[in-house]
């Protein structure tokens, strides 16, 4: 199964659009023609069953089923700093996609080297790995914020840190948190008095294992963790 994406489907559409590059995809690399059947979703839940059809000899796209694809949990969260490699933070939005992630943060920390991303580029990415990984829920990619306007916006959380501190797993976090809502830190990690901060603010302190890991890897490793814990 191949799965493509069009933004303004809708429960009433009867036909469905794409770009040349998706077209000239789906005629010489899946080989596919008239009569055959793609499916695209709108990233909202919607999966549309659409047959192959020709229009002034160009390729058509008409609507033949729709189906509403539900979400077990619409509330996991991850708040990342953006990174000194862009494509390190692209990274964790495409893999955090992949997973099931539903909301993404850029996170603004005291040790950040940027201040923000490329929302277009990442929103492109999002879309790409959704569509990979077949499923029908676009996840919400937020401005930047700072950490302390996160934290008091997303009180008991979890936030997983370098520093020493009484931490626990993931899966055990879960069971007492409020908010399934992770923050990581940029390189240089959060600082000791952003840790206390969100200490202050009921935040869960976890461990991600005994190795230190680079923030992008930290980031997909929580994801993959509070995803399998569900």
């Amino acid at each position: 199964m191949n799965l493509f994406f069009d933004q303004n489907l809708n429960a009433d559409s009867s036909e469905v659009f794409t770009d040349k590059s998706e077209i000239k995809h789906i005629e010489k690399v899946l080989r596919k023609k008239k009569g055959d059947f793609l499916n695209f979703t709108n990233g909202k839940g919607l999966e549309a069953i659409v047959e192959i059809c020709t229009k002034q000899n160009d390729l058509c796209f008409k609507v033949r089923d729709i189906i509403h694809h539900t979400i077990k949990d619409q509330s996991t969260h991850i708040a990342l700093s953006p990174l000194k490699k862009s494509n390190f933070f692209e990274l964790v939005v495409s893999k955090a996609t992949e997973l099931g992630i539903r909301e993404i943060t850029p996170l603004i920390c005291e040790n950040s080297l940027k201040k923000s991303i490329n929302y277009d580029r990442c929103n492109k990415i999002i879309i790409s790995s959704l569509k990979q990984s077949l499923q029908y829920h676009l996840p919400k990619l937020n401005k930047a914020t700072s950490f302390k306007d996160f934290i008091l916006k997303n009180k008991y959380g979890m936030i997983a840190h370098c520093n020493e501190g009484k931490k626990t797993t993931i899966p055990k976090a879960l069971k007492k948190v409020k908010n399934k809502a992770i923050i990581i830190g940029p390189e240089g990690d959060f600082s000791l008095d952003e840790i206390n901060f969100a200490r202050e603010n009921n935040y869960n302190e976890v461990t991600l294992g005994s190795n230190r890991l680079r923030a992008e890897t930290a980031a997909i490793v929580a994801c993959s963790l509070m995803l399998a814990s569900e």
